[in-house]
């Protein structure tokens, strides 16, 4: 028993170091911990280190991996993510699951939407030579009378002015597609008696438009390539037999928003696209623009969370403004300080365009010159989801990288991307917002 009755007496001792050193060790975790701490960056609080910080930390790799995510999307969804389908209800899917991800409450906001049919699509040149005629009707273009429309094809310059328009009474109008929107040259060519019009594009292929309303015309109009309009333009009385089946429906779609304040007295609303035309899954148009918007909202939540910011996914673009324009009705003017709109940050053109207000311009402007980029002011006019908040009498500013020769096309995919610009306008955006956004004390 002589044993036991030593380690009796010792085993206090033992459990007293043993005390002395977990207390050590923890002390010691804890100073690890509090020295992490302090090497890890803060949350920028003041506009000069946001500005600075914002856009550092934009990731060009979680962009390309959101639009892989809305190209997959796409591919499962026959090629598109059009407003109405099931390739957009996925696309917002995905990008509400992620604006959670990030800490983000998003919300759905819906709005009435017309949805457009096409169940027939053929062309055919009829004289001075016989041959197929790839087209795609505009988008809310009503159909050719039954049995088709067959008539002579007038070139008729861009179609802009009603005196592009010469004797075209009964026949069909061939305009060139650029300077206004498809409505006023189906206008145009309406008022001037023309029996229906073709589009001709000015890069290659065919492309998907939308004449932005169902009751914008009263005659069938639809887009063929360049070189078979140049061909047509070209030809002497050339003849063109066109069939389009189209009809229309009521339907619901969404816009998805998020704020960064749960109740911001101003903010700033920043938002991008997210439908794709009906013919391809719309990558760099929008895919970057909406990818954009969400890699910021990241960024935003961990450097500079104090920041008043509305972030907006918008439906139903492709035909016409339809999301952004229900959405702009419902706001106060007085709590925006503006919009900032980003549509196609993907073209190779490496030089860089900046429109709107002039103070936003400017700033926007000054900022490429630092960095080193080629940019200037530009006007798209409204043709993107600015220019219904401009009517609202809000200011507006955007980017564009220009156009690009998958625009409204299958091709329209990651591979079509120019990541080089898409990387340098989703810092310039992301400093756009560290710059405009109301920053809440």
């Amino acid at each position: 028993m002589g044993p036991g009755r030593t380690a009796s007496r010792r085993a206090p001792g033992w459990r007293f170091i043993a005390f002395v050193l977990a207390l050590v060790a923890l002390a010691f975790v804890a100073t690890r911990a509090g020295a992490a701490d302090a090497q890890a960056p803060s949350p920028a609080t003041t506009r000069t280190a946001i500005v600075r910080q914002l856009p550092q930390a934009i990731s060009l790799a979680r962009v390309l991996r959101d639009l892989r995510a809305l190209e997959r999307i796409a591919d499962r969804n026959a090629g598109t993510r059009a407003a109405g389908t099931p390739g957009y209800a996925a696309s917002v899917r995905y990008v509400r699951d992620q604006l959670r991800r990030a800490g983000y409450r998003p919300q759905l906001s819906p709005f009435p939407l017309v949805l457009y049919i096409e169940r027939v699509e053929r062309g055919r040149q009829i004289a001075p030579v016989q041959r197929d005629l790839p087209l795609e009707a505009l988008q809310y273009s009503p159909s050719t009378p039954a049995g088709g429309l067959r008539a002579r094809v007038v070139a008729s310059g861009d179609g802009c002015s009603r005196d592009d328009f010469g004797a075209v009474r009964g026949l069909i109008a061939l305009v060139e597609r650029g300077d206004c929107f498809f409505a006023q040259k189906a206008a145009n060519a309406q008022a001037a008696g023309a029996a229906g019009v073709l589009v001709y594009n000015t890069d290659e292929g065919i492309f998907d438009g939308t004449l932005g309303d169902p009751k914008a015309s009263g005659i069938p109009i639809a887009a063929i390539a360049r070189a078979a309009g140049r061909e047509l333009a070209a030809a002497s009385d050339p003849v063109v037999e066109m069939v389009l089946e189209t009809d229309t429906r009521q339907s619901m779609s969404q816009n998805l928003i998020a704020n960064a304040q749960p109740h911001p007295r101003k903010l700033l609303i920043v938002g991008a696209h997210l439908d794709s035309v009906t013919v391809g899954p719309g990558i760099n148009d929008n895919g970057t623009g909406a990818a954009t918007v969400l890699e910021i909202a990241r960024a935003l939540r961990k450097v500079a969370p104090g920041l008043s910011v509305r972030f907006a996914f918008w439906g139903a673009e492709e035909l016409g403004l339809i999301g952004s324009r229900a959405y702009a009705q419902t706001i106060s003017p007085s709590q925006v300080v503006g919009y900032l709109n980003f549509d196609v940050l993907g073209s190779p053109s490496r030089r860089y365009g900046v429109y709107g207000d002039t103070r936003f311009v400017t700033r926007w402007l000054g900022y490429f010159s630092r960095t080193g980029a080629a940019a200037s002011a530009i006007d798209i006019e409204g043709r993107s989801d600015h220019a219904p908040f401009t009517l609202r009498g809000i200011p507006v500013a955007g980017l564009f990288a220009g156009d690009y020769s998958c625009y409204h096309r299958a091709c329209d995919r990651v591979a079509s991307v120019d990541q080089r610009t898409l990387e340098a306008l989703a810092g310039a955006a992301a400093f756009g917002v560290a710059s405009f956004a109301p920053l809440e004390r």
